[in-house]
């Protein structure tokens, strides 16, 4: 597929301080995505649970990893996936270093969080941001790998609050 010609402008990014449990972002992804979500929520040990979202990595492993071409960069800089080419083969999960590509057993393929690509070029919030009420997701500008003042990203697109 086309290499990017431009970058992300903003980026879906978790507050773990914030994140209260709900679950809403899992519900409206796996709501407005056709009952196939792209957003897992993780719970580790009852301890600290959070969402589990796409970093967009900028070169990134799982488009590597297609052998299909599924995987790609939009012209807009979004890793996303075409349904029509992916096999299900699951490279592209193995490849991804945080873990957060699933496979669809019953569909034999993987989903991939597009950013809500039909709502973000509207200046819309993705789904997930729009219904978390306690404001642990958050879709921010970086410039250059850091975050909005008062936040340090712990790693990926993980922020801790600094005051």
């Amino acid at each position: 597929m086309a290499e990017a010609t431009t970058t992300v402008e903003k980026e879906l990014v978790v507050d773990t301080a914030r994140c209260i449990g709900c679950k809403s972002c899992a519900a409206a992804c796996f709501l407005s995505h056709l009952e196939f979500p792209a957003l897992r929520y993780e719970e580790a040990a009852g301890s600290s649970a959070m969402p589990a979202v796409c970093r967009q990595c900028e070169e990134a492993p799982c488009v590597a990893a297609c052998p299909a071409d599924a995987m790609y960069v939009d012209a807009a800089g979004i890793v996303r996936r075409s349904p029509v080419r992916c096999t299900g083969c699951r490279s592209c999960a193995l490849a991804c270093p945080f873990g957060v590509i699933e496979m669809e057993m019953v569909r034999n393929e993987v989903a991939k969080c597009d950013l809500c690509a039909d709502r973000t070029p509207q200046g819309l919030l993705p789904r997930c941001v729009a219904v978390c009420p306690s404001g642990a997701l958050k879709f921010l500008e970086i410039a250059q790998g850091v975050p909005e003042a008062g936040y340090t990203l712990l790693s990926g697109r993980t922020l801790h609050r600094t005051v």
